[in-house]
């Protein structure tokens, strides 16, 4: 039986650096000052009130980590619809604290991600400024996309996975989920183009550049294959198996495209 349109969703390895975004920026606290022995304590200084946003917003961030947690481990026992509220508080929360922000907001798990974001806003138009957000915030989208595939909830799966992907453009892991599902619509130019853009990023931005590059090359020849291009087709399978000779799925389509190219052969 020919494989099935969707790739196979893999719950393993789904461990995103989802505060190395903001951590970047974080400053070092100053070092206590202990008076000495017989000197008055100097007197308690209010915090700024840009200090004291910046401290209850990282605290908040670490407590929607906490959040996101729960709800991957709701997802990983079985429970995706009990999931999802826990990823739903935590798009809730971001979408408050930057529903006035004028810039173009990125989440990215790496410096090299988030620099990629600022040079990429720059060059869009009509120009605007960037502004990296929490990691944490396109991953409670991915997430909730990834628990309502598990709900056959295509429409909506869809509209969290564009979101996390409008979120962190680069990620290829968000473009191969999202290409799974124009795949399963059959909307071949989207799926294709969403699929390349995840195997061109996977050099540079992939957590496990081999196993995202494995997928986009396998959803790129499986379209190859369904709209008749055979060739190019075979010639992706043959390179995913170069690289990895255990890789079933590759070996399985590949005896179907050749199948196919002998059934067009006995026709002509």
């Amino acid at each position: 039986m020919r494989a099935g349109v969707f790739a196979v969703l893999l719950m393993t390895g789904l461990a995103f650096s989802t505060a190395s975004a903001w951590a970047q920026d974080q400053e070092t606290a100053p070092p206590v000052q202990i008076p000495a022995q017989g000197q008055a304590a100097p007197a308690p200084v209010d915090p700024k009130p840009a200090d004291s946003k910046k401290a209850a917003e990282e605290a908040e961030d670490q407590a929607m980590l906490r959040v996101i947690g729960e709800g991957v481990q709701l997802m990983r026992s079985g429970q995706p619809r009990q999931a999802i509220a826990f990823f739903d508080q935590v798009i809730a929360t971001y979408e408050v604290r930057y529903k006035d922000n004028p810039d173009r907001l990125y989440c990215g798990s790496s410096p090299a991600e988030i620099l990629a974001y600022m040079l990429l806003a720059a060059s869009q138009k009509p120009t605007k400024s960037a502004h990296a957000v929490p990691n944490t915030w396109g991953a409670a989208y991915f997430f909730k996309g990834f628990s309502l595939v598990e709900l056959k909830d295509l429409d909506a799966a869809k509209a969290s996975l564009e979101r996390a992907r409008d979120l962190s453009p680069y990620n290829p892991h968000y473009l191969n989920e999202l290409a799974n599902i124009y795949k399963s619509e059959k909307n071949w130019p989207l799926a294709l183009e969403t699929y390349q853009a995840a195997k061109e990023h996977s050099a540079v931005f992939a957590q496990s550049k081999e196993k995202e590059e494995q997928v986009a090359l396998h959803g790129i020849a499986f379209i190859y294959s369904e709209t008749g291009k055979l060739d190019e087709a075979e010639a992706i399978y043959k390179q995913c198996l170069a690289k990895n000779p255990q890789d079933a799925y590759a070996q399985h389509e590949l005896d179907y495209v050749t199948q196919q190219k002998a059934k067009q052969a006995q026709v002509h």
